[in-house]
């Protein structure tokens, strides 16, 4: 139920500021991309590294403005000044020295892994007023719609483990039932506000999200219970906190921007 009056709460302001000019989409995208960012610190913390939380979150929106601002911004800017702040931070600080290459390279790879998947959400909105903001909803209504599948239906037909040493409750019936639900959602997005979409490219690209939705669900997973964790956070009542949100959709933004530029313009 929590995850219904989420949902409720939730996804009407989702949908005015994906409706809205570009930029207050670009905000909703920054403010995801720091708090996922201070959640993954969390989880390396519990393994005794000590990320700089600041600096990780800079790099991260320097990176996202590369992406928003169509690189005016050259993306290789933030890159070197995140490649050189961190260390020379760390150089400058009193961390013990058995702790600063790990801690530096979870601070870096943190903010690059986030900002940069999460940056190609912004490409796809900027492709233009129409077209970007479909292809968003198009995304979130897909990757949603097969999480709801994979959630609803493994909890009460799963049998087989999918990935045991991950995450035991994730099971095969589950994938199966979020790739038809991610279908689904694709096929009913094309009748409803995506017409121009030939059905077969819909229905390939619902499979393909669904697919690295798995994987984004799995690496996730996989960093939380090398933590001790079951949610990232608890920020979203029955959700979890920003990573458990957002993990289905990190590797489908790529794929939905370059699946759009190579093979349905």
């Amino acid at each position: 139920m929590k995850r219904v009056l989420s949902a409720v709460v939730f996804l009407p302001l989702f949908i005015v500021l994906v409706r809205l000019p570009p930029r207050f989409f670009g905000i909703l995208i920054a403010a995801a991309c720091v708090l996922g960012i201070l959640e993954l610190y969390r989880l390396a913390e519990l393994r005794g590294f000590h990320c700089n939380r600041p600096a990780g979150a800079l790099l991260a929106l320097a990176i996202l403005y590369s992406f928003f601002g169509g690189f005016r911004l050259p993306l290789a800017v933030p890159l070197f000044a995140g490649l050189a702040v961190v260390p020379i931070l760390s150089l400058l600080g009193r961390r013990p020295l058995g702790e600063s290459l790990g801690s530096d390279a979870v601070t870096v790879f943190s903010a690059l892994f986030l900002s940069t998947l999460l940056g190609y959400q912004l490409l796809l909105r900027n492709l233009g007023e129409e077209v970007g903001r479909d292809l968003v909803f198009f995304l979130y209504l897909v990757v949603w719609g097969g999480d709801a599948a994979a959630y609803y239906v493994g909890s009460l037909l799963g049998r087989h483990p999918l990935s045991p040493r991950v995450s035991p409750r994730k099971t095969v019936e589950g994938a199966l039932a979020g790739a038809a639900g991610s279908v689904v959602a694709a096929l009913s997005a094309r009748a409803w506000f995506f017409q121009p979409l030939r059905a077969a490219d819909a229905a390939l690209a619902g499979l393909l999200l669904a697919a690295v939705g798995i994987l984004g669900d799995l690496v996730e997973s996989m960093w939380k219970r090398g933590s001790g964790l079951k949610d990232s956070a608890s920020l979203v009542p029955g959700h979890g906190g920003m990573l458990d949100r957002c993990d289905s959709l990190l590797f489908g933004g790529p794929i939905l921007y370059y699946y759009f530029l190579f093979w349905l313009r």
